[in-house]
């Protein structure tokens, strides 16, 4: 019995995450700059704020590529 709950939930949540996937709006989902990004309001570009984290965790990391 137990292991037919736990496999329901991983199911639920299976599908939770799908549910999740399609409803998201591509690859810019909303933020708190999402009234000010242009890449958000168009659908082209890339997400700034998601960038500079990336950059940031990169420069962090001692990735010499990331470094302007």
């Amino acid at each position: 019995m137990l292991d037919f709950i736990i496999v329901a939930a991983v199911a639920v949540a299976f599908a939770l995450c799908v549910r999740s996937l399609r409803k998201g709006s591509g690859g810019c989902s909303g933020c708190a700059q999402e009234g000010t990004c242009a890449a958000h309001a168009t659908g082209k570009g890339k997400c700034p704020v998601a960038q500079d984290m990336v950059a940031k965790a990169n420069e962090a990391l001692g990735d010499p590529s990331s470094r302007g």
